[in-house]
């Protein structure tokens, strides 16, 4: 069995977590981290590849640990962690916003809610849409969102469903970027140097086998036409071969939702060279038979979490098996967002 296990925002502890970015310190990482590997072991994303391809097997309690989106810090404070603790580990990275020095209209969302309070970005939302003559309407089922983001408030949770997975791309871009210039004004070049990994820091990733994609832009990949994934995967291995001179061959997908992983988001993917892939259905790989499409944990879901769903001393058990793509019903298995640590999904 493998259970991967995501992260997004490693920095250090400054008091009570701001709305929008919901981090980890550099000390809670090796917390929860120190405890897992006494439960399995952990294991390489060449590892992953070598089993998946029919070489030695992956322990029979195996831990992957991945970290999306690119984020500086993710390389300035976790990576010293890992190294410390002796555990590997992949970096899902986005080419666009590196290379034209902007920042992921995702982004652009999470520190709006850093900055702002949630109704005055609804406030903004509303009014852009307005001078752009964009109707917004905000009807989001509450359970949906509390799925995708349980670890935000109501409001938040339902504002980032909204946006990320009720919107299109090009009319979220639309009405994001105005507020975005409102709050931080010309400032987007200066915070995307800050907020993403440099050239040098992808190179030390690449030289270690530590550098996976996350597509060439932040888009859920399973809302876009086979050719336009093809090319945002294609863009970003070709940019990381100029870079780094490594090209990478796993992928996780932006979102990761079942409506961002479909299969003919994973087909593309692959027609374009990548050959596994991790969506965030929050379940256990049994085997790795869908390589396009492994279940990754969020890593509050795991003990050493936020509000975790399972107990250490019976992880392995207790986890449910990956079904999306892997049955005529596709089921999802969520985490219950009110389960307590003793109790599994």
């Amino acid at each position: 069995m493998l259970i991967v296990v995501t992260y997004h925002y490693v920095r250090p502890s400054r008091g009570r977590p701001s709305e929008g970015i919901q981090g980890i310190s550099p000390d809670g990482l090796a917390a929860q981290l120190g405890p897992l590997g006494m439960a399995g072991d952990f294991v390489s994303v060449s590892q992953v590849r070598d089993a998946m391809q029919g070489g030695r097997p992956l322990p029979r309690r195996a831990l992957f640990v991945t970290f999306d989106d690119g984020l500086r810090e993710q390389v300035d404070y976790a990576l010293p962690v890992l190294d410390r603790l002796g555990i590997p580990a992949i970096f899902f990275v986005n080419t666009w916003p590196i290379a034209n020095r902007a920042v992921s209209t995702v982004h652009k969302i999470h520190l709006l809610l850093a900055h702002t309070s949630p109704g005055t970005f609804r406030a903004l939302l509303t009014a852009e849409g307005r001078r752009q003559g964009i109707e917004v309407r905000f009807g989001v089922e509450p359970r949906d969102a509390a799925i995708s983001y349980p670890w935000d408030s109501h409001e938040v949770a339902q504002l980032k469903y909204f946006l990320n997975h009720q919107l299109g791309p090009d009319v979220k871009d639309a009405l994001v970027a105005p507020c975005f210039r409102y709050a931080f004004g010309d400032d987007e070049a200066i915070i995307s140097r800050a907020l993403y990994m440099d050239l040098d820091q992808l190179r030390v990733l690449g030289t270690r086998g530590y550098l996976g994609t996350h597509g060439d832009r932040h888009l859920p990949l399973g809302r876009l036409s086979g050719r336009a994934v093809r090319e945002s995967v294609r863009v970003s291995l070709h940019t990381f071969v100029e870079w780094t001179g490594v090209r990478p061959f796993a992928l996780a997908y932006p979102f990761g939702s079942l409506g961002s992983a479909t299969i003919e988001a994973g087909a593309a993917a692959a027609a374009a060279g990548v050959q596994l892939a991790f969506t965030t259905e929050r379940a256990a790989n049994v085997d790795l038979r869908q390589p396009l499409h492994l279940a990754r944990f969020d890593c509050n879901d795991l003990p050493g979490g936020r509000r975790p769903c399972f107990a250490l001393e019976t992880l392995f058990e207790s986890v449910p098996p990956a079904r999306w793509h892997r049955d005529r019903c596709g089921q999802r298995i969520e985490c219950d967002v009110n389960a307590t640590a003793s109790k599994g999904a």
